[in-house]
């Protein structure tokens, strides 16, 4: 509570639904930061920073109206508050503010139109006789107030001899001339939209000028506007004695509320503990109730950065904020570089364009060039044999759910895991996808296996050093399709389940006494420990990719990373109809084995 409302009472509109409430709002209990806010708006020309909305109870009946079904208030019964807000629903807005105005002054105007009368009374009571003070309308009274005023700057003859040459009615003329223009003067540049300073300014110097004419309010206007405009920068007008006022977008805060709660490892993430805070904040539903007609429709409206005035709110919005925080926060984690992305060192990823068969057609060799004799034709080489891989990208994703039980039981912890354990599935099924391919074995372009004694890639002997440099060898003999040249490319990776991580590192570590490294030592390739397969004896040997391109993945439109949505349906996953919030993780890619000649794999019995 930071004041109370005199004087409230109902204006009659020109036509149905078009009167307002209005009345005098004392904020005796404002803030001093907030009170400041306001009155360095208000001098700034933003009227409009702050307006009032009507928190009440009534009843009403449920219609139909623009095509939706919605409850249309018949009465109020009771008023809870009114409150100051940044969007005002139905537009309560502050008229204007006198800052320190005594609590007995009531309406400016009304103070203004009362010592017109008192002057009135005084100065001319024979006309003041003739009025009706509760009556009589504003044009009469100004008629009434100059005669009264004329009277009192302008003796009557008989008491006053004028100076030789002096026409008494021309300068009776032109001193109402100027009351009027001074008038005049008054409303224009309190209509203006200059700062409250700049007019304080202006007024004063009208004041003391013997002569003017409104032309001249007009310009001085004009040109005390030009002037404050070239101190603007981005629309904000900086006045000494008011500090520089800005909206901070509110679409912005929430996000980085949400992003906080989602991160409170952070640094500068530290303050948001509680996402049932961060639900009543972002929606203004107080009691987490779900439902929307209990939602405030402005924060809504800001909370996702619409047109305040255009947007339109439905069950789905509150959804969009939270799954944006959720994809920022799981993305964030996808990027961190874990185990799961060991499948990079092996595989080549390119972009597709659509969910239809790729096609990728590996040419073979020429084989050695022959010689030319001097003025001899070179010699057409025969076509080179080629090889095709194909494959088609696919869908993969799941369903996660935020329920309302979450939400009114403030489970932080589950909350905060929704972005990171969709991030790891998506992480975890991609490197799956690529490591099978060469756990699995499967049939590749030339209908054999993978791993194949026809391919010259498939042993039995269990991970040592002998078997090491045979394995080696084998690739390194490898021939070039179409040439059959030797391919001499050696294998970098050496790929493992976890029994054989620690066996893999001493194979190549100098244990002996000579401080030159062996042969196998010298050869030593990158361990890759993959963590799921389950087979401890297996292990496999990769070449680098970029002299042999053995696996490739095609992600669809290039997009590497995962996306969330909100549930295709609202009513089917909506906090607003169901209870919970339902969204979608999609990952869509496909890839194939493109080059049996840089994989090869030991399958060990037992």
């Amino acid at each position: 509570v930071v004041g109370w409302i005199d004087e409230a009472r109902f204006v009659e509109g020109a036509v149905p639904d078009t009167g307002r409430l209005v009345g005098t709002l004392n904020l005796s209990g404002l803030p001093d930061h907030t009170r400041s806010l306001l009155v360095a708006a208000v001098a700034a020309g933003k009227q409009d920073i702050a307006g009032l909305s009507i928190d009440a109870v009534g009843k009403g009946s449920m219609r139909v109206m623009e095509g939706k079904r919605m409850k249309v208030p018949a009465r109020l019964e009771r008023v809870i508050s009114v409150d100051l807000i940044v969007e005002p629903g139905a537009g309560g807005r502050l008229i204007r503010l006198v800052e320190a105005a005594p609590l007995s002054d009531g309406d400016p105007d009304m103070k203004l139109r009362e010592k017109m009368l008192r002057l009135i009374e005084a100065k001319n009571p024979a006309a003041y006789a003739k009025i009706d003070p509760e009556k009589i309308s504003d044009d009469d009274l100004e008629t009434a107030y100059r005669e009264a005023v004329a009277l009192d700057v302008v003796p009557p003859a008989a008491t006053k001899p004028a100076a030789p040459g002096t026409d008494l009615a021309a300068e009776l003329n032109e001193r109402v001339r100027m009351i009027e223009a001074r008038a005049n003067a008054r409303s224009a540049i309190a209509a203006c939209n200059l700062p409250q300073p700049a007019k304080d300014k202006l007024e004063r110097e009208f004041a003391v000028r013997e002569s003017f004419v409104d032309a001249d309010v007009a310009a001085a206007i004009t040109g005390e506007r030009e002037y404050l405009a070239r101190y603007t920068e981005s629309g904000h007008v900086r006045l000494g004695g008011f500090p520089d006022v800005r909206a901070e977008d509110r679409s912005a805060v929430v996000g980085s509320m949400l992003d906080a709660f989602f991160d409170p490892a952070h640094k500068d993430h530290r303050d948001v503990q509680s996402f049932k805070e961060c639900y009543i904040a972002i929606t203004g539903d107080q009691r987490v109730t779900g439902r929307l007609e209990n939602c405030d429709m402005s924060r809504l409206r800001e909370s996702v950065g619409m047109n305040l005035r255009e947007a339109t709110v439905d069950s789905t919005t509150f959804a969009q904020v939270l799954g944006d925080a959720i994809t920022r926060r799981a993305l964030a984690d996808y990027r961190i570089q874990n185990a799961y992305d060991a499948w990079r060192l092996i595989a080549n990823v390119v972009p597709v364009t659509d969910f239809r068969m790729q096609h990728r057609t590996r040419w073979g060799g020429y084989g050695d060039l022959p010689d030319v004799a001097e003025g001899a034709d070179y010699l057409d080489g025969t076509v080179p044999d080629d090889e095709e891989a194909t494959y088609k990208a696919g869908k993969k994703g799941r369903l996660a759910t935020v329920t309302l039980e979450a939400i009114k039981n403030d489970d932080v912890g589950m909350l905060r895991q929704i972005p990171t354990k969709l991030s790891s599935a998506a992480k975890r099924t991609l490197s799956k996808f690529v490591f099978d391919f060469i756990r699995a074995n499967p049939v590749i372009y030339d209908s054999k296996a993978l791993f194949h004694v026809d391919h010259g890639n498939l042993g039995t002997a269990a991970l040592s050093a002998e078997a090491w440099k045979v394995r080696r060898l084998a690739m390194m003999q490898q021939q070039e399709m179409g040439s059959n040249e030797r391919l001499s490319i050696p294998p970098r990776f050496l790929l493992v389940p976890s029994e054989l991580e620690e066996l893999a590192y001493e194979m190549f570590k100098n244990r002996g006494t000579n401080n030159d490294p062996t042969f196998v030592m010298s050869t030593a390739p990158t361990v890759v420990p993959v963590w799921y397969w389950t087979d401890a004896t297996d292990w496999a040997v990769a070449a680098d990719k970029s002299d042999i391109p053995s696996i490739e993945l095609g992600f669809l439109d290039g997009r590497e990373e995962p996306e969330i949505f909100v549930q295709d349906t609202p009513s089917v996953g909506s906090m607003f109809a169901s209870d919970k919030l339902t969204y979608k993780i999609r990952h869509v890619y496909g890839g194939a084995v493109t080059d049996y000649r840089g994989l090869a794999k030991n399958v060990v019995a037992g």
